[in-house]
């Protein structure tokens, strides 16, 4: 198969989204009732409410704070191993929500910095321990194989959709000499920075409230390409627009592999070169002919750095 595309020819619009906003707005719901097949992470327990509503058709979830068994699950429906009791498979998947998931880490590079004091320090407490970039790191990591896996979701997923808090966002007042005097500027995604970047489309969703006068509405807050000219930067619905998302995305694609296991293929093919094995052959007493025959009974037709313990072993079984 090509592995050269040609855009005219691509026929798959999968979808990342992001709906973030207050408690109450609805994000859950929003999931739950307007996309298909949905296999819902649940790490606030919000979806408890969304049982037995007639207009929500039933749905698979998880519930847990954990990033890996979110990736466990993950494995599993790219493996086209969960399906629905009449065999249909996930068609979306919610993670409802980041803030929680990106609490969770956080807390681990705290404890992280805090173990690491006690081992330097019996004198630091946990309120004396600064997190360094390397714990900052150790939080990050398995949320960006998160994020690059529900990126590059197959199998028949054609939805990924994050859910998040907001926060308040500030900004140093002008003119004021101190990291203190800051003002409030308007609201932003409770989340691992980046996360809205990661998305073709985000809304910030407002929560009704009849004491301001204010209906619900979600605002598009960031959006990409050709999903601009449906939605404008900014602009806001008193709907959620449903019918003109599912009709954008279409059909579904082959499962990527994540920038993990990416990034382990390329450090094997860095690592290792055939100079290396035959520096190991030497010391074995063996040519490069007698590689060459070695690798072969171990069906290795020619050296393949990604191969490379399967090398090593079949030199290690010639006596």
């Amino acid at each position: 198969m090509n592995k050269y595309e040609l855009s005219s020819n691509v026929k798959t619009r999968n979808l990342k989204m992001l709906l973030w906003g207050e408690s109450g707005a609805r994000k859950t719901e929003t999931i739950l009732r307007n996309f298909p097949h949905v296999f819902l992470i649940d790490t606030e327990g919000n979806s408890d409410q969304c049982i037995g509503m007639p207009e929500i058709k039933p749905f698979l979830r998880l519930v847990t704070k954990d990033v890996y068994e979110i990736l466990d699950a993950l494995d599993d429906i790219a493996a086209g191993n969960v399906k629905f009791p009449d065999g249909s498979p996930v068609e979306t998947v919610g993670l409802d929500g980041a803030t929680v998931i990106w609490s969770v880490r956080s807390e681990v590079g705290s404890l992280a910095a805090e173990e690491r004091a006690k081992r330097f320090s019996a004198k630091k407490g946990p309120d004396d321990v600064s997190m360094t970039f390397a714990d900052w790191n150790l939080a990050k990591k398995p949320l960006k194989r998160l994020n690059a896996r529900l990126g590059g979701m197959g199998i028949g997923v054609k939805y990924v959709i994050f859910t998040a808090r907001s926060k308040d966002e500030y900004e140093k007042r002008p003119g004021a000499t101190s990291d203190q005097d800051m003002i409030k500027v308007g609201t932003t995604v409770d989340a691992m920075k980046g996360l809205s970047y990661e998305m073709n489309i985000a809304f910030e969703f407002v929560a009704e409230n009849k004491r301001k006068n204010q209906a619900w509405e979600c605002r598009v807050s960031k959006v990409q390409g050709e999903l601009g000219k449906m939605f404008p930067m900014g602009s806001a619905m008193r709907e959620f627009p449903t019918s003109e998302l599912i009709a954008y995305a279409k059909g579904s694609s082959e499962m990527a592999p994540d920038e993990t296991e990416v990034a382990r293929q390329n450090l094997a093919r860095e690592e290792h070169s055939q100079s290396d094995l035959l520096v190991l052959a030497r010391e074995k007493g063996m040519d490069a002919k007698q590689v060459g025959a070695a690798l072969k009974r171990a069906g290795i037709e020619k050296f393949d750095a990604a191969k490379w313990d399967d090398m090593v072993a079949a030199l290690e079984a010639e006596k």
